[in-house]
């Protein structure tokens, strides 16, 4: 699938589902170890967790809008097509 056959929606959906994953990444980074957890050695606030499971939620959000656009009918298959949209999302983004 080249750049030209990507729908400029599904690029969107591919850099919103992008930033929200960031999100979710960046506020898990935040959490205290699951080992520390279980141990209860520590606890994870409240409002971080309330943060963590909205993100969550979001990203499934994102995803599923992601995958509404996704189109596998190139000749690479699902992999390139992808990996096309992705690369696609990213220029959208630098430029």
């Amino acid at each position: 699938m080249s750049d030209q056959q990507i729908p400029s929606e599904a690029i969107e959906a591919q850099r919103a589902y992008d930033l929200v994953d960031a999100e979710v990444q960046r506020l898990t980074a935040l959490m205290p170890s699951s080992t520390a957890v279980a141990a209860g050695e520590a606890a994870v606030p409240r409002e971080l967790q309330e943060e963590w499971e909205a993100a969550r939620t979001a990203r499934l959000d994102a995803l599923a809008a992601l995958l509404g656009h996704k189109r596998w009918d190139g000749d690479g298959g699902p992999i390139k097509a992808e990996a096309a949209l992705r690369k696609a999302a990213r220029a959208a983004q630098e430029a």
